[in-house]
């Protein structure tokens, strides 16, 4: 897969804290934070969608804006 759309699993690098984190791109009727399946419409959604791995990407959150690289696109 070469770049991220819905029901893609991306996993994504916090460049300022190092973290990685694993999202399923799913539609806004499934989504559920609670088991990492994030919707297209949220921010990070919005953000990586059509993006290819090795992207940086920048999340306008309310605490500010997170930078993230997307490090792996998996189905």
């Amino acid at each position: 897969i070469d770049t991220v759309s819905i029901g893609s699993t991306v996993i994504v690098e916090d460049l300022e804290f190092g973290d990685t984190m694993e999202y399923t791109i799913v539609g806004t009727a499934e989504s559920d934070p609670l088991q990492n399946k994030i919707s297209n419409e949220s921010p990070v959604g919005k953000a990586i969608l059509g993006k290819k791995k090795g992207t940086v990407v920048e999340v306008n959150v309310p605490a500010g804006i997170i930078k993230y690289k997307i490090v792996d696109i998996k189905k």
